[in-house]
């Protein structure tokens, strides 16, 4: 085959149209390998708290915190953890495939399928079409487009050609504007109120308050488009337009870039924008020129890139959780793999680092390229623990669990093995002068000559720490506490201090003369002149709860290693109180693990062994410290979630309160919480609950920030509990008020009971003296004494005279002392009983003997301290006789009148076996009534004026005949003259 003279310049051309885009790939590699050496990536996954490890799209509000679209509901990201948001807190659906946020500020959730939601602040959820109505008119069909509009609101665009404007609360739709078989809507531009730009598939539409006034063809393919600002960029398979779009929705071509490859993604990220390769690497670009800025990543499935306000960026990707790219601020040796696992020791020589490994290696590594292994035993040996490298002047001594080595100083050759000489497995050491090393095992401390190479002092001890301060003296660190050997003995600080009982890890003795003691448990103690300084706790501005490695080479400095990184102490000694401050370096700062198991300093710089690698970092290195906004994010009041506000007016039963809070830093660094109440002592806190008395409390919350100072921007809330009504000022005038009233009210009530008793006591013993003049008129009444008389008479007529003699002084007895007991209306049961005597002796020689009587007092019935109304028992005994004994034919009357005592009563009764009350009753409608005694009336109406209980029983035989009468008197005991 032969060539003209074109065909070479047309072979030249064709070849350089294919290399040229595979050399411009290359040159790319080739920039983004560079950039990447000075990059760490950091991943969030389910293992984090993500939650799920599919991940659509991230946006920050404007508070910093960081929204995350997941396959599994919204996550949001304040730096130190992710609080998940799904159907239970008002998303429509779990599934969230993008977040806008509109001009004013809100978070929108676009879901795979149902309505669009938004994030209220003040309730923590997202309002839905169940809160909001207006959500519920806008259909997104099958696929469907949203976007924030420049001057408010949101629209949403649908596969059946539908438009919807969701603006301050209200919905409105537009249906049937485009032609069946117009391109679908890929973009909406607002370029003045209700004035957009659609960009379908096929053309650009104009859209003026619901019509179409204007099509341009698009003839272009697109595979994604943004906007930013007053800018357009539409993508296609290997080029990105930039247009300038003014007030009037001109539109102008201001630039365009091709790549040498097919691009997958395009997307705003904020500041620029970025593009992802068919192969999966992803680039930022400058939104001005659309060149390459900067390679984030290479070969990850992203979907959306975004960057922070401090120059980090996140991948969303499909299936690797979230990615954080960032720049490092800590080196480390992660080129080579053998540096890439967990030290435990290490030094640095002017030409190399030796670390220990927890199985028995030790790698020496010239920090580029070359990579020693030596192995201390045969075989990999979990035993062989590195526990430390000393570097003296004859030598590097290598601690381990099995045994003890010493190499030269340039780690080529052993010079000695300690394992068959004596128990020199150690766990620790330390050089204590230029010619001594001092080291501890399981059971004891030696001391080695370096020079003449014995093994010199030992104590019993099992050691786990030891160092030596500028003046030679040592400490011991040990399971049980800390120690400082003197010669042949150990002093004890834990018989002084409690804080000095506990496991020690490390020891680091400063050029000032403070010996630090980090202790297995959460603290750190400073130690000098044998005396206990302070005692620090981890957990707080010391991130992590174990003291894994201290170092010390300059006065005010200390650096500590815990289980969660390396720390920068700066320290203060004034007038014997020791003060401090932190600077905090972690994993998200490049360190390449969390555990830092040691720490050495050579020329300024530290390289400190953790669980991941070996890293380095200048002594003096300043990582960026920013204030950190604090917000109020959640309010629970007797366990139930209230809005989030700045203030609370509440009963004073509501008194139970909770409140959540964050601080954004999405830095890395974790930060720690502060709060006081009503400008009182600052306390540590994740969280707040408080029980609140009544009254009003101001509760500010603060972050505290890197270096340890607080953040000067706190958020507040105010709690304001009511006191109970009772307990209130109104309500204790009002109680006085009415206690006084009540008092007033009652004691007039009294003195009118009082006036009332007075008046019915007057009008009773008026009634009683009526009365009681009344009865003693009856018991003189005519008929008696003309019966009297009569009596007299017919014993004078007879010839009876002693008779008549008798009778007449009876009756003169009698007279006497019913006039005599008119005098008192209450007399003795004694005086009472003798008037009876009298008053029945004399009835008893009217009637001739025709009935007996009988006078009954119980004992314990004193007569002459028990009283009853006088004369009252008189005229039940007259009535026994008039109409019961007197009419008897066939049988001797007997009257029988007892007095016992029961309870608080006396109770008299007068009884006798007549013919009963219905034969007296027959009698007397037979015959005439001589007269009317009205004694029985007058002692009833007298008893219930005492108080006293009557009772009249009718006595029967055993075949149920009437067989006498008795009449009970229940007279109170309290009754008194």
């Amino acid at each position: 085959m032969t060539l003209n003279q074109s065909q070479p310049i047309a072979v030249l051309l064709r070849v350089l149209r294919y290399m040229l885009p595979l050399l411009a790939a290359g040159l790319l590699y080739s920039e983004a390998t560079t950039a990447q050496q000075n990059i760490q990536t950091i991943d969030y996954t389910t293992r984090e708290g993500l939650s799920s490890n599919s991940v659509y799209r991230t946006l920050i509000d404007r508070r910093g915190f960081l929204w995350i679209a997941t396959g599994n509901g919204v996550c949001r990201f304040d730096g130190r953890k992710f609080d998940t948001y799904t159907t239970s807190r008002g998303l429509t659906d779990n599934e969230i495939i993008d977040l806008f946020i509109d001009s004013s500020g809100v978070i929108w959730a676009i879901p795979f399928r149902r309505t669009p939601c938004y994030y209220n602040v003040r309730r923590d959820r997202f309002e839905n079409e169940n809160t909001d109505d207006a959500l519920n008119r806008i259909e997104l069909a099958n696929t469907h487009r949203a976007q924030a509009l420049q001057f408010g609101g949101m629209a949403f665009a649908n596969n059946r050609r539908e438009l919807y404007v969701y603006k301050n609360g209200e919905t409105t739709a537009y249906k049937n504007f485009l032609p069946e078989k117009s391109g679908l809507i890929q973009r909406i531009f607002e370029y003045q109120p209700g004035k957009m730009l659609l960009f379908c598939e096929d053309s650009i539409r104009y859209f003026d308050h619901g019509k179409i006034v204007k099509s341009v063809p698009m003839g272009m393919s697109l595979i994604g488009t943004e906007c930013m600002g007053s800018n357009m960029y539409l993508a296609q398979a290997r080029k990105i337009t930039a247009l300038s779009i003014n007030s009037a929705g001109k539109m102008e071509n201001r630039v365009e870039k091709e790549f040498p490859f097919d691009i997958r993604i395009f997307c705003c990220t904020g500041k620029s924008l970025a593009i992802t390769s068919v192969s999966g690497n992803t680039y930022l670009l400058d939104r001005n020129t659309l060149t390459i800025r900067d390679n984030v990543l290479n070969e990850a499935q992203v979907r959306n890139v975004m960057e922070d306000k401090d120059g980090n960026t996140w991948l969303a990707t499909m299936e690797s959780g979230l990615v954080k790219v960032q720049q490092k601020r800590i080196s480390s040796y992660t080129g080579v793999k053998e540096m890439e696992q967990n030290f435990n020791a290490l030094i640095k020589t002017p030409g190399f680092i030796v670390a220990g490994t927890n199985n028995g290696d030790v790698y020496v590594y010239d920090g580029l390229y070359a990579v020693k292994r030596i192995a201390l035993t045969d075989g990999r040996n979990i035993d062989a623990w590195v526990r430390r490298i000393v570097q003296t002047n004859k030598g590097i001594f290598v601690a381990t669990q099995v045994s003890s080595f010493f190499f030269d100083t340039k780690m080529q050759r052993q010079l000695a093995s300690f394992t068959g000489t004596g128990n020199h497995a150690s766990k620790t050491a330390a050089l204590l002068n230029d010619s001594t090393l001092g080291t501890g095992t399981h059971s004891q401390a030696w001391k080695y000559n370096i020079t003449t190479g014995k093994w010199t002092d030992s104590i019993t001890k099992r050691v786990t720490a030891m160092a030596a301060d500028a003046g030679g003296r040592v400490y011991i660190g040990s399971n049980d506490g800390f120690f400082r050997w003197t010669d042949d003995s150990l002093i004890a600080f834990g018989k002084r201090y409690s804080a000095c009982n506990f496991r020690v890890n490390s020891i680091a003795c400063s050029p000032d003369g403070i010996v630090w003691v980090g202790l297995g448990t959460d603290s750190l103690l400073a130690m000098k002149d044998d005396q206990l300084l302070a005692s620090f706790p981890l957990g707080g501005i010391i991130p992590g709860n174990i003291c894994q490695s201290l170092y010390c080479d300059k006065a005010g400095v200390l650096w500590l290693g815990t289980n969660r990184g390396l720390n920068r102490i700066s320290y203060q000694l004034r007038a014997g109180k020791l003060s401090i401050s932190n600077t905090y370096f972690g994993v998200a700062d490049g360190l390449p693990g969390d555990q830092v198991n040691d720490i050495t300093i050579r020329n300024d710089t530290v390289y400190v062994a953790t669980s991941g690698g070996i890293s380095y970092l200048p002594s003096t290195l300043l990582l960026p410290v920013a204030d950190i906004a604090t917000y109020v994010t959640r309010v629970t009041i007797n366990g139930e979630d209230e809005e989030v506000s700045a203030g609370y007016s509440l009963p004073y039963y509501k008194n139970d309160i909770s409140v959540d809070f964050s601080g954004v830093d999405l830095t890395g660094f974790i930060p720690l919480f502060e709060y006081n109440v009503n400008d009182g002592e600052w306390r540590a806190a994740t969280s707040i609950r408080l029980r609140l008395a009544p009254g009003s409390y101001k509760i500010r919350i603060r972050a505290i920030k890197r270096d340890g100072s607080p953040s000067p921007q706190e958020a507040s809330v105010q709690f304001t509990v009511h006191a109970a009504f009772w307990r209130t000022t109104w309500f204790r005038v009002l109680v006085v008020v009415v206690a006084f009233g009540a008092v007033i009210y009652f004691l007039q009530r009294r003195n009118q009971l009082r006036r009332r008793q007075a008046v019915s006591k007057a009008i009773t013993e008026k009634k009683l003296a009526e009365l009681e003049m009344q009865a003693l008129m009856s018991q003189i009444n005519p008929h008696f004494v003309f019966n009297s008389l009569n009596s007299i008479k017919g014993f004078i007529y007879d010839q009876e005279l002693k008779e008549a003699d008798r009778y007449l002084d009876k009756f003169s007895d009698l007279l006497r002392s019913t006039l005599d007991n008119a005098q008192a209306s209450v007399i003795t049961l004694k005086d009472e009983i003798k008037y009876l005597d009298t008053y029945l002796q004399l009835e008893l020689l009217r009637f001739r003997g025709k009935f007996i009587y009988r006078l009954i007092v119980e004992p314990g019935v004193n007569t002459e301290s028990v009283f009853v109304p006088a004369m009252l028992l008189q005229p039940y005994v007259e009535n026994a006789i008039r109409h019961g004994v007197r009419h008897l034919e066939d049988r001797q009357g007997i009257i029988t009148i007892a007095a016992a005592k029961m309870e608080d009563y006396l109770v008299c009764t007068i009884s006798d076996n007549g013919i009963g009350r219905e034969e007296a009753l027959r009698l007397r409608s037979q015959k005439h009534i001589e007269y009317q005694s009205r004694g029985m009336q007058l002692s009833k109406r007298r008893a219930e004026l005492y108080g006293i209980e009557q009772e009249i029983i009718d006595l029967k035989d055993e075949q149920g005949n009437a067989s006498g009468t008795a009449i009970v008197l229940r007279i109170p005991l309290s009754l008194k003259p």
